[in-house]
């Protein structure tokens, strides 16, 4: 950010768009959570929500969570776009998300599970951390064939057909964090 405005003119004006409320920035700093909580400069809030309907369970249940309270977990409206699903196990917790990605999801909403399904997950070690899960998803989505060309890197097997996720930027290549890569025909 300091670079970007050091290059700025000084006649010029400089509109940052972006939601305060979303997943923190990769790295140091909030720059744009930090400038609104400075009240160095002006800032507008859109209060309108234009992508789903206002009464939807997944705003109501954003509002919930920015206000400290717990989201409604009430049985499930299959039309709604917010579901909680209960497990108390690990074991269970993998089995329901890969049943979900691999089955539920795609039949509900037409999707291709690898192309179109994405789960974030908040850790990369542990039975539930990102490590373990893109594994058990790779088994479920796409299981090795042994025609298939592999290449095994950073203690990984790499196939046709598995989705990557960039995590660093590499700006020489123009690819960047969060971009979505399949190997092969995808």
């Amino acid at each position: 950010m300091h670079s970007l405005l050091r290059t700025l003119p000084n006649r010029a004006g400089l509109i940052l768009v972006g939601d305060v409320d979303q997943l923190p920035s990769v790295g140091p700093g909030r720059v744009l959570g930090d400038l609104i909580d400075s009240g160095a400069v002006p800032v507008v809030r859109l209060t309108e929500v234009l992508q789903q309907a206002a009464d939807s369970r997944i705003i109501t249940t954003a509002h919930r969570i920015r206000r400290g309270q717990m989201p409604d977990m009430r049985e499930a409206d299959p039309t709604q776009g917010f579901h909680f699903v209960e497990r108390d196990e690990p074991e269970k917790i993998v089995a329901t998300l890969v049943k979900l990605v691999q089955e539920r999801i795609p039949e509900r909403f037409h999707l291709d599970p690898i192309r179109d399904v994405q789960v974030l997950c908040p850790r990369n070690r542990g039975s539930l951390g990102v490590r373990e899960l893109n594994a058990s998803f790779q088994r479920a989505l796409n299981p090795y064939q042994s025609a298939q060309p592999t290449v095994e890197r950073f203690r990984w097997r790499f196939q046709m057909r598995d989705k990557i996720i960039q995590t660093e930027n590499d700006y020489d290549k123009e690819v960047f964090n969060g971009s979505e890569r399949w190997n092969g025909l995808m």
